[in-house]
């Protein structure tokens, strides 16, 4: 890994929350675009794309909080932009409230601490959106049944120290029922 890649580096950090900050302007403003013309595909799309850049920069710094919390928002737009969730309401003020808890999220981490905010209502409502068939629907549903492994059986079966993020993007990016394998 480059020096720049560390999580801890400072310039890294100073560039992902100047773009953070960018991305999350622009899903508010798409959001209130959408409020008003609900068919308005650009905005969708410019809403879809944030989302997605943000994710993958919480990700880079190491910030699963937020990386995790933002999957379910990406997940949101892209069945928005699937038509497979319509632009009503109830949906504008749940992503509303989510860009809410992003921003929660990033002062935090901007003032040197975790987030510790209770997300779950709005984790819920996200899910609740998605398509039941949506990948991560499934894996909220999944986790809310299965208790969390011990740290020891965690290790066994994630030899490679994968976060638990990147083993749920390659779980969704294999069709169903495939084996992932991993080659050392």
């Amino acid at each position: 890994m480059s020096d720049y890649l560390d999580p801890n580096n400072e310039e890294l950090l100073k560039d992902f929350f100047s773009e953070a900050q960018s991305q999350v302007d622009s899903l508010e403003q798409n959001i209130l675009v959408l409020e008003g013309d609900s068919t308005n595909k650009d905005a969708i799309d410019e809403m879809f794309r944030a989302a997605h850049t943000l994710k993958g920069g919480a990700a880079t710094v190491e910030m699963g909080e937020l990386t995790h919390f933002t999957h379910l928002v990406e997940d949101a737009f892209d069945a928005i932009r699937s038509d497979t969730l319509k632009i009503e309401g109830e949906v504008v003020d749940v992503l509303l409230l989510a860009v809410d808890i992003i921003k929660a999220m990033l002062q935090e981490r901007m003032n040197g601490a975790v987030y510790r905010g209770d997300s779950s209502s709005v984790e819920a409502k996200l899910s609740a959106l998605l398509p039941t068939s949506s990948p991560s629907r499934k894996t909220a549903a999944k986790q809310a049944k299965e208790k969390p492994a011990p740290a020891a059986a965690k290790a066994s079966v994630n030899p490679g120290n994968l976060s638990e993020y990147d083993i749920l993007e390659l779980k969704e990016a294999v069709p169903s029922g495939s084996k992932l394998f991993r080659v050392l």
